[in-house]
């Protein structure tokens, strides 16, 4: 019998039937997620006939074509693109991180007339469209006061269009990121916050020295989601850029679909290139969007 248990205890707790059939319907799904990236890895490195033969074959059969990765480069000018995308990018995401962070602590600490509602109007926006805002907001950012040749009212010029200007407008915050960052600012400890105060520390003093530093699983989730956003964002830039020298990398993409057919080849090795710096963000932020998750929407 002690030797029985002893081997229990060296095998560890045993999977039960259900826990197997979770864990076999995950490791189903992962593949099922997986498989596409993969095939567009391996399209990337096909020469033209092994990507429309039939059957279709996961590995060249004419050799690995990396030649693909520097047409496609060349091909869009993704240096270019890159730095384009890289600066709407990261406007957007410290944008939506800070404003967020201060629209959440006002919800979750400050007392005002109207705070529930105005909150809770926040939040029904986030069951509205993007495509059904797009006209209001072309329309907001075409008449902006003061750009693009227009007068004060908005009139006469091409306001913020065909600017970095223009593309980073709409992302500038979040209703997500507020909604984060107010339930993160609800569940922190009222007593630091209050011991900061009486040793003559100001609201403003203990968001930007205590809240805000301790707001790091928080800024991060939201760093991930809002980088994803706007690193992927087709719709608004195809709408307000106009010139080539400030394309976005999806629609540098979007060019390999022409009028004679689409280049596969190196539209699959640019979507690999243009993949890569979200996989390698999301592993650098993973901790943080797990912790994140975790110290949110415990407490409403």
């Amino acid at each position: 019998m002690a030797a029985v248990e002893t081997r229990n205890r060296l095998m560890g707790p045993r999977l039960s039937t259900g826990l197997i059939a979770i864990y076999g319907a995950l490791i189903l799904v992962a593949i099922a997620t997986t498989m596409p990236f993969l095939w567009m890895v391996a399209t990337s490195v096909k020469y033209d006939p092994d990507i429309f033969s039939y059957p279709p074959r996961w590995l060249p059969t004419q050799g690995f074509d990396f030649g693909n990765y520097v047409d496609a480069y060349r091909a869009i000018d993704m240096g270019r693109l890159f730095r384009n995308t890289a600066i709407v990018t990261v406007a957007d995401v410290l944008a939506q991180i800070l404003l967020g962070a201060m629209a959440g602590y006002v919800f979750a600490r400050l007392n005002f007339p109207g705070k529930k509602v105005i909150f809770f109007s926040l939040l029904a926006t986030m069951m509205v469209p993007f495509e059904v805002l797009v006209l209001p907001i072309f329309l907001l950012v075409r008449a902006f006061p003061l750009a693009g040749g227009n007068d004060l009212l908005g009139q006469g010029g091409t306001g913020l269009l065909n600017t970095y200007s223009g593309v980073i407008f709409p992302n500038l915050v979040s209703v997500f990121g507020i909604f984060l960052f107010r339930q993160f600012f609800v569940a922190f400890p009222r007593e630091v916050e209050e011991a900061a105060i009486i040793d003559g520390c100001s609201l403003s003093r203990v968001f930007w020295t205590i809240l805000l530093p301790n707001a790091k699983p928080v800024m991060g989730t939201m760093a991930l989601f809002a980088f994803l956003w706007t690193w992927n964002d087709f719709l608004w830039p195809l709408l307000v850029i106009k010139v080539d020298s400030l394309n976005t990398l999806q629609l540098g993409l979007s060019s390999f679909n022409q009028e004679t057919g689409t280049r596969w080849a190196e539209l699959m090795a640019g979507s690999v290139m243009v993949t890569i710096p979200v996989i390698l963000l999301y592993l650098f932020l993973q901790r943080f969007l797990n912790q994140g998750i975790a110290t949110t929407g415990l407490k409403g």
